[in-house]
């Protein structure tokens, strides 16, 4: 009799041992299936890019995550008003035959850029890791005191201050990846996104006195040797200052890093 006690003892503790595994692996899966849930519930994703901040660029974007393998989103970046980035880099590392310094030396750049993009995420997706983004992007920059040299009658140089607007409108491929941080932070990673299309814009100054037909020819002939490297570059002089075109096409690269918060 204690034998089959014993014996029904040893029975009924293995089934509940195996009931609390069972039950263990069981909400295992539910909590597993719960944080996925929550996950793929959170669409919204607004990202702040800190690497941008090197070329004083306050970077924006907002991300919506429409299902598994797509998103929508929209960045904003803005330069505000100040020296070119970068400058005396850009100054020290020109050669002595380069006039670079001469035209950006007390110039001063805004810049403002507006970018919806679609992704295609592969993978686990939703909003998380290796994607691909066709996005267009629209750039406006203001230039103010871009300086042009000419020689004068009297054997002096004298400079033209001007100022304008330029515009583009591009079209790319972002190419990137999205990580997890924790459960609602996220970083993302611009590994590369050419893009390509068009801009135009001018430049105009004015000068005090008016122009000897010498020195407008003196001033054209500066213009003239401008190598832009986007667009073309051209420009109409007269007796009270130029005005200098570009259009044509323009090209740019997207890359860097942002932080996110997913809710």
């Amino acid at each position: 009799m204690k034998i089959i006690t014993t014996f029904v003892m040893v029975i009924l503790a293995t089934n509940l041992s195996l009931a609390q595994e069972v039950n263990l692996e069981s909400d295992s899966e539910q909590l597993q299936s719960l944080k996925k849930s929550n996950w793929e519930s959170r669409k919204n994703i607004p990202k702040f890019s800190f690497t941008s901040l090197v070329f004083r660029n306050i970077q924006l974007q907002y991300e919506r995550v429409l299902n598994r393998k797509f998103s929508a989103g929209l960045a904003y970046s803005m330069i505000p008003e100040g020296d070119f980035p970068f400058r005396e880099t850009i100054i020290n590392s020109a050669s002595s035959e380069d006039d670079i310094s001469r035209y950006i030396g007390n110039a001063s750049l805004k810049y403002s850029s507006f970018t919806p993009e679609v992704r295609f995420y592969v993978g686990k997706g939703y909003g998380k890791g290796f994607y691909l983004a066709p996005f267009y992007r629209h750039t406006s920059y203001t230039l103010d005191n871009i300086n042009f040299y000419y020689d004068t009658d009297e054997g002096f140089e004298e400079n033209l201050a001007t100022k304008g607007d330029l515009s583009s409108n591009t079209f790319g491929l972002q190419i990137g990846s999205q990580f997890n941080l924790g459960s609602r932070l996220i970083l993302d990673w611009f590994i590369i996104g050419p893009h390509y299309g068009s801009g135009n814009g001018d430049l105009a100054g004015t000068t005090a006195g008016t122009l000897s037909e010498t020195e407008q020819q003196s001033l054209r002939n500066t213009l003239n040797e401008i190598d832009f490297p986007l667009g073309e570059f051209s420009n109409e002089v007269n007796s009270k200052g130029a005005v200098v075109k570009i259009e044509g096409p323009w090209a740019g690269i997207r890359a860097g890093l942002a932080l996110g918060y997913r809710f």
